[in-house]
């Protein structure tokens, strides 16, 4: 089972816990010794009869916006704006680091993808062969850039929150220096994933 339908029925849950424990609350389904449970009696010793009917109805009040949370953060932040979900169109390039003897150096440039375009039309595209690692988390990406399978010596990528659902294999596996790919939250299925842990030697994380 897909980890966000798992969310998804644990928010379902929640929510149906939640709706019945302020219903019994209100109508005080509780008071009926003969049919409570050891805990509840706990509860409404230590409580008295009004004040478990206030701590059922918090309680289920908390299961609502519980369940209420994870369908906002998993179902619906991610489909909003930038100014909900602090989502960007920039990323982070990492180059290869220089050793001097005296110092070493690793230099990164915060850009887009219009950005870097931009500037390879002066550099030549011999640049992105500079670039170890590529951070891509928190974009809007569908799929991965064209652009990224050009930077032949990036050894680490993140696509962390992005909406990726599938990865081309044949381009994956031309990426001879990358050693992890991290695909955190993304609608990717665990099938994919598994397709292409068993196909290439990368570290996936998911």
């Amino acid at each position: 089972m897909e980890p966000k339908t798992v969310l998804l029925l644990l928010a379902i849950i929640a929510l149906l816990a939640g709706s019945y424990t302020v219903y019994a609350s209100i109508k005080n389904k509780h008071k009926d010794y003969s049919h409570r449970k050891l805990k509840h009696r706990i509860i409404q010793n230590v409580l008295g009869v009004d004040g478990a009917r206030v701590f059922y109805g918090f309680l289920g009040i908390g299961l609502i916006i519980f369940g209420f949370f994870i369908l906002f953060q998993f179902y619906v932040k991610p489909n909003l704006g930038n100014e909900y979900n602090n989502k960007t169109d920039q990323f982070t390039l990492v180059s290869k680091t220089i050793n001097t003897g005296d110092y070493t150096m690793t230099s990164s440039t915060t850009s887009t993808l219009k950005q870097l375009e931009t500037t390879l039309r002066v550099t030549g595209e011999e640049k992105l062969e500079d670039y170890v690692s590529a951070d891509f988390s928190n974009n809007y990406l569908n799929q991965i850039p064209e652009i990224v399978w050009k930077m032949k010596n990036l050894k680490r990528m993140d696509f962390t929150y992005n909406n990726i659902t599938d990865i081309d294999l044949s381009q994956l596996s031309k990426m001879d220096s990358l050693t992890t790919i991290i695909l955190s939250n993304n609608p990717i299925t665990t099938a994919k994933i598994e397709t292409l842990k068993a196909n290439t030697n990368l570290e996936i994380i998911h």
